[in-house]
């Protein structure tokens, strides 16, 4: 499918589902399913997360109420348009980035709605596609702004440092140097965005359902020990 295709999807997802489609005042029905995925910089969060989906889309056990979208990278684009922010938004949502210092002078500024902001819209779409149900949410604290939603499933990927910036290293064309320093700032990135925005470890176990080695399985192994895991969740 196309990155076009794909963004079409999404989009029609927010405005065919139920919560988006709802009467003013009619309180939102929280039912899911939805799946969490927070993953350590190169422990194959977009590769795993795009299979499961697939997966998903044949399996006749789990509600079915629309199409199972993954919402990852274009979760952004999809804030933005909901909730009619500039376009170049999209270089202040924080979870990788490490130059606050550039996005607090882009605030005062006037360049962007402000880091608080954006972050708020981030929470309700999130909250939003969760609601409605059949999604898979990459990243962005999903676990922890979806944990009320009773069939949902928290996972967090894992593995060792050097199996991830080997991987890392092949799909960003990077040298093992490079590859290595990457990681090692993505981690400490999304580990800093989850304690100061949510006062949670990213590392703590208790935060998930679910915590994957992907050094010990591949894409499909991984994909269908979380299948197993959300078909043992209480909906």
């Amino acid at each position: 499918m196309s990155e076009q295709n794909l963004n079409n999807l999404c989009l029609a997802y927010l405005y065919a589902s139920e919560v988006a489609g709802r009467p003013a005042g009619q309180p939102a029905v929280t039912e899911g399913p939805v799946i969490t995925i927070s993953r350590a910089a190169g422990a194959r969060g977009t590769q795993i997360a795009t299979e499961l989906v697939k997966r998903l889309a044949r399996d006749q056990t789990l509600p079915q109420r629309r199409p199972w979208t993954l919402f990852d990278q274009n979760l952004i684009e999809h804030v933005i348009t909901e909730h009619h922010l500039p376009e170049h938004t999209a270089d202040f949502f924080p979870e990788d980035k490490t130059d606050d210092i550039r996005s607090v002078i882009a605030e005062v500024l006037g360049l962007h709605p402000g880091t608080h902001t954006t972050l708020m819209k981030m929470a309700e779409t999130i909250r939003r596609l969760a609601k409605a149900g059949n999604v898979v949410i990459v990243g962005r604290g999903g676990n922890f702004l979806t944990a009320d939603i009773p069939l949902s499933l928290h996972v967090r990927l894992v593995g060792a440092e050097s199996c991830r910036v080997r991987h890392f290293a092949r799909r960003s064309g990077l040298d093992h140097a490079a590859a290595a320093a990457e990681v090692a700032r993505i981690d400490r990135a999304r580990k800093r965005f989850i304690k100061s925005r949510f006062k949670k470890d990213i590392d703590d176990p208790l935060g998930y359902d679910l915590v994957l080695n992907t050094d010990e399985f591949d894409d499909g192994q991984a994909v269908a020990v979380i299948l197993a895991a959300i078909h043992r969740k209480p909906g």
